[in-house]
Formats: C-alpha cells, sequence, structure tokens
C-alpha cells in the first residue's frame, strides 16, 4: 500500500511540474504570420526610414505609431532593456494587436530597437579618419565636414554612450540622412571604431 501511494505521488508530483513548465513556455501564435519564438510573438519588423511625430516609417512603408502605451521591452533572459530613443537607421521588432498586415500599427511592444546590421556591420554611409574638431564641426581627412546635433547618438563596440566628445586621429563610421556624397552632412548616428 506504501509503494502504491508513493507511485502515486511521484506521478502527481511529475504531472503538476509538465502542467507548470507547459504554462510558463507557451506563446499564443496569431493567425497573421507572426513570427513565434520561445518567449515572444515578433509580427512587425523593419529598418526605420523617417520618423514624424508619433510615426515612425519602416523600410516597407509600414507605419508603427509609438504611443505611452507602447512597452519596450527587454530581453527576459538577460534583462536588457530596449532604448525608447528611435532613430532613422535603427532595426526595431515588435509586436502589434493590429492586423499585421496594415499598413498602419500601433505597437503595443518593442522588443529590440538598434543599430541596423547588414552583413555583421553597422549600415553606414560615411566613414573616415578625424583631421579637425571644432564646436559641433567635424572634418574628416578627405575634407567631408560632419555636422554634431542634439539628436547625434554615439556609439562604440560595446554599445551606445552619451557625451562622447570627438578627437583628431579618431576613426569613425556614421550614418546620415542627408546626401552621404555631399561635402557636409549632418550625422543621425556616429560610430567610433578606433580612438
Amino acid at each position: 500500500m506504501k509503494k502504491l501511494v508513493c507511485i502515486c505521488m511521484v506521478t502527481l508530483m511529475t504531472l503538476s511540474a509538465l502542467v507548470g513548465c507547459l504554462a510558463e513556455s507557451t506563446v499564443s501564435s496569431d493567425n497573421a504570420g507572426g513570427i513565434l519564438t520561445n518567449k515572444v510573438v515578433v509580427n512587425f519588423e523593419g529598418t526605420v526610414t523617417a520618423i514624424n511625430g508619433d510615426e515612425v516609417t519602416l523600410e516597407n512603408g509600414k507605419i508603427v505609431v509609438i504611443s505611452s502605451d507602447t512597452i519596450f521591452a527587454g530581453d527576459p533572459d538577460t534583462n536588457n532593456t530596449v532604448s525608447t530613443e528611435i532613430v532613422v537607421g535603427n532595426f526595431i521588432q515588435g509586436y502589434t494587436e493590429d492586423d499585421p498586415d496594415s499598413e498602419h500599427v500601433s505597437a503595443d511592444k518593442i522588443y529590440c530597437n538598434a543599430a541596423a546590421r547588414t552583413g555583421g556591420k553597422l549600415v553606414i554611409n560615411f566613414e573616415g579618419k578625424v583631421a579637425a574638431v571644432e564646436d559641433d564641426r567635424v572634418t574628416l581627412e578627405n575634407g567631408q565636414v560632419i555636422l554634431i546635433s542634439d539628436d547625434t547618438i554615439y556609439s562604440i563596440a560595446s554599445g551606445v554612450v552619451e557625451n562622447m566628445i570627438l578627437s583628431v586621429g579618431y576613426h569613425i563610421q556614421g550614418y546620415t540622412e542627408d546626401n552621404p556624397t555631399a561635402s557636409e552632412v549632418t550625422a543621425s548616428r556616429i560610430h567610433v571604431i578606433a580612438y
């Protein structure tokens, strides 16, 4: 009798553990083609090509509305946070309860907001070695002038940094919304690769 009670208890505990694990890892799938991952459902993504107020336009033309209700959710495994500062050139992924195939959706969650990458590199359209720095004007060795604004985002290998001060000799890469071949452009993002 004791053996039967022990077997029943072990069986119940095992079933309880399995049910608990299934409840933790189950993610509902939508029928609109959302990407199913272990933790989240992503049903829109793309590189930001324009920002107009709370509307973010992606490269495929989709407009994503960011509101005060939008949750910037980090990776639950690492507790990394997602920046709320979306800029042109960033790659974003998120979830909407709207029809994800619609051209205009409201973002319920943003899971990724990072400098876009292609082929393992940051998307860049200017680069060079800094030859001179004067106030908010950085002149590269090739003569191109890079203008710095309050909206310019700086990064180094370890990620985004605040209050970066550029110096002569730094090698930088960056992204501009201006014509990148112009003699003077305003930098949206500057990535310092050598200093």
